[in-house]
């Protein structure tokens, strides 16, 4: 019973309570505090009265149930990391969701529960859910040891970078890089960390970084036969390569990706890794070449989200050209499948076809619909859009000559370029 008080202060801290509003009619908020940091044992009354609050029950595992039940959970954590079969962990997960268990070895306890972190985050638990456990377990951080730590980093930077906070997100998974060598790790565990690593740096626009270590897990996954995970490396590798104008190079790892799927009848990878031979094309100005490629994707794509961005991927390459009618065209492709498919997910995706089907007009009267639009991409912290539509605005304002207005919009969209750069000085231009 000596680790009640952890699974206590793990439960208050996920139902957003403060120690005040538990203790409060059955014990002062110092000694709540000396039982949630294992310093004291509560009386049976006081603990039933905690536990009735928290609506907690728990069941109390031996220390070999304890070894068994932690061996069991590694395996499904291996197994998800490498595989990703979402719905199979989700089965096997749910049964975890519904339990509370009391370990006996308190350093059991925070190992069990940094396992459940990353396992949730494979299945997209909700971000709430998800953010209460980083608060609880990041409240007893000073008890991990080296391992525990790293997993923390690595979970909490996963976290972020899904909610777009880039880089701070870049900030854990560098904690982790700081301990990668401070204990034992498998090479699988290895692998998965530099490949969540790489695409961080990618998300910061630190591509040689991101080749590096994406290229250092893909030697890892081709070795050993892990092909899914290898063409994630391919396409990052190639994403990279492509912003750095190395298209030679980027088209190669796709179609290294592309033969890897084909022959290993991945079809699940099709339509991305055309999406990305379309980009590569488009930032080499081959419109032509670009939109065959995306329309390839469309072919093969399976979700709505997958099929939008390619939808909106061919009306910028029309866009690019002034060919309206085409724009005007797949635009309405895109309104058709939004309004058959409706989901906030998908939402931003209304507003790109909106502007985009006045974009060349040039009239003041579309004043409100980029204002809207730039409101809405600033709320979901999508700033390179709220940059973009924010440009547009103010030569809008400036060819209308409202000048005032266009100087204001103009600064916003500076605003916006800082902050999709995470970019806090001038100086760090």
């Amino acid at each position: 019973m000596n680790n009640i008080g952890l699974l206590i202060k793990m439960s208050r801290i996920q139902q957003n309570m403060k120690q005040v509003t538990l203790a409060k009619g059955i014990c002062s908020t110092s000694y709540l505090s000396k039982i949630e940091n294992n310093q004291t044992i509560p009386s049976e009354d006081v603990l039933q009265l905690l536990l009735d609050r928290l609506n907690l029950d728990y069941e109390d595992l031996s220390m070999e149930q304890e070894t068994e039940f932690l061996s069991e959970l590694y395996l499904l954590y291996k197994d998800a990391i490498i595989n990703r079969n979402k719905e199979d962990i989700l089965v096997k997960l749910n049964s975890y969701k519904e339990r509370n268990f009391l370990f006996k070895d308190e350093s059991n306890f925070f190992t069990y529960n940094l396992y459940l972190f990353r396992l949730f985050l494979i299945t997209e638990t909700e971000t709430e859910i998800l953010l209460n456990l980083k608060e609880a377990l990041d409240q007893m951080n000073e008890k991990f040891d080296d391992r525990q730590y790293f997993l923390f980093n690595l979970n909490s930077g996963i976290l972020l970078h899904v909610e777009q906070q880039f880089k701070v997100s870049l900030q854990y998974f560098e904690n982790g890089l700081d301990l990668i060598t401070a204990f034992h790790l498998d090479e699988w565990e290895i692998a998965d960390f530099y490949n969540a690593l790489s695409i961080s740096y990618l998300s910061n626009n630190h591509f040689l970084n991101t080749i590096e270590y994406s290229t250092k897990a893909l030697n890892f996954y081709k070795d050993n036969l892990i092909f899914k995970r290898a063409i994630d490396c391919y396409i990052v590798i190639g994403i990279a390569q492509t912003l750095t104008a190395k298209y030679k190079s980027a088209e190669e790892s796709y179609l290294l990706a592309k033969k890897l799927t084909n022959d290993l009848n991945f079809k699940e990878y099709e339509g991305i890794i055309t999406q990305n031979l379309g980009f590569c094309y488009a930032q080499k100005n081959n419109h032509d070449k670009a939109i065959e490629y995306y329309i390839e994707s469309l072919n093969s794509m399976k979700d709505t989200e997958g099929y939008l961005l390619t939808i909106f991927s061919i009306v910028k390459e029309y866009s690019k050209q002034n060919k309206i009618e085409k724009i005007l065209e797949w635009c309405k492709k895109g309104f058709e499948l939004l309004e058959a498919n409706p989901s906030d997910k998908t939402h931003s995706y209304y507003y790109h076809f909106m502007i985009y089907s006045i974009m060349h007009e040039n009239d003041i009267k579309d004043e409100n619909l980029y204002k809207s639009s730039i409101e809405h991409f600033e709320n979901t912290k999508d700033y390179r859009y709220a940059n973009k539509y924010a440009i547009k605005l103010a030569n809008l304002y400036s060819s209308n000559r409202k000048y005032k207005n266009s100087a204001l919009t103009y600064q916003k969209a500076i605003e916006y370029q800082f902050l999709q750069k995470s970019i806090t000085y001038l100086e760090e231009l």
